[in-house]
């Protein structure tokens, strides 16, 4: 099967919605990851010109020099939750990891992936690191040491998404086979899975609030929900776009979801429902989203080299949550479009 995304030229395939309230412009090729700093006044992105930027959303500038460290495209980033350092994975095949207040690599890039790395994360006691890359594997390295830890995990296929459970006993991973699993880190062995239902290569997938729940979709436009101690699916999948789903992110309360689609969309979801509540009509594709801490913002990013950022819709007794959304999601749980006609 292809899985072959659509140009870039391919016209919106949606109405008209509402218009973003800023975009961000200086990246000058794809930009693959977007996510809020902690304090929701700046936003980081990543982009194939190699570089990471971060903005300052009141003046729609860069608010520091651009990190440059990757060789090539840049994939994913993770921040660390002192929201000084972030994690970066790119086309290198290199993890790299970065002092935001110097601009500047702490210690060498991370080699050991054969292929490019797709994905990032940070447990949520910083001490450790997993990367996802397309040579099929999952590592997890010691943050202050750089070294790998712990047994490798393997997959069927290029692996797009790597994310902690919040009580950091586990993760899952979606990878380019439709499958996803989840694992327990710490032994390199699999829980639960492979998860079947996709009929297609899965991109992306968030834990709920509890971890007992996950949220995914991929290239066959669905989201699907499961019980991550069973593995079994809960209810019917919804086609969410008319188009492939790239990337999720779950609200910092769990009560909203966010999806950005290659269908030139981004949709704002009741988590619990999955009622349609905003549509974001983009000129290219959208290819990552992140809710601001406080919900009230969303960002995405896009194969037109910007980043835009909207008014989210706030659901009925609307409160702001002491979590941080930056925790929820990777930004970048999405394939590489340039190789996606390789995953079956």
């Amino acid at each position: 099967m292809s899985t072959s995304p659509p140009e870039p030229s391919q016209a919106p395939v949606e109405d008209s919605r509402p218009s973003p309230i800023k975009t961000f412009k200086g990246h000058e090729d794809i930009v693959r990851s977007v996510s809020f700093l902690p304090s929701g006044q700046e936003i980081v992105s990543a982009s194939y010109d190699g570089s990471i930027r971060t903005w300052d959303i009141e003046t729609g500038e860069e608010s520091g020099d651009a990190l440059l460290g990757h060789e090539e495209g840049v994939y994913s980033v993770a921040l660390l939750l002192d929201g000084q350092r972030l994690v970066s994975g790119g086309q290198d095949k290199s993890v790299q990891v970065w002092d935001l207040g110097t601009r500047q690599l702490v210690g060498r890039p991370w080699e050991g992936h054969s292929e490019r790395v797709f994905c990032v994360d940070v447990s949520l006691d910083s001490r450790f690191v997993a990367s996802a890359s397309f040579d099929s594997s999952v590592r997890i390295w010691d943050l202050d040491s750089g070294e790998k830890v712990f047994e490798e995990m393997r997959c069927d296929g290029p692996v797009n998404l790597v994310k902690f459970s919040r009580d950091g006993s586990k993760l899952v991973t979606c990878s380019g086979d439709t499958h996803v699993r989840i694992w327990d880190w710490c032994e390199g062995t699999l829980l639960v899975g492979p998860m079947e239902g996709h009929e297609e290569a899965v991109y992306s997938a968030v834990w709920t609030l509890d971890d007992k729940q996950l949220i995914s979709a991929g290239y066959d436009s669905n989201i699907r929900r499961w019980d991550s101690e069973t593995g079994e699916s809960i209810g019917e999948p919804v086609v969410a776009h008319a188009g492939p789903i790239y990337s999720l992110a779950l609200s910092s309360d769990g009560r909203m979801l966010a999806s950005a689609s290659l269908n030139h969309t981004a949709k704002v979801w009741d988590a619990s429902t999955l009622e349609l509540l905003a549509t974001f009509l983009h000129e290219g594709q959208a290819l990552s989203v992140s809710f601001s801490p406080d919900n009230k913002l969303l960002a995405t990013g896009c194969d037109d080299h910007l980043i835009y950022l909207w008014n989210v819709p706030q659901l009925e007794g609307d409160k702001q949550s002491d979590h941080d959304s930056f925790l929820d999601v990777c930004p970048t749980a999405f394939l590489d479009a340039e190789f996606a006609a390789d995953i079956s």
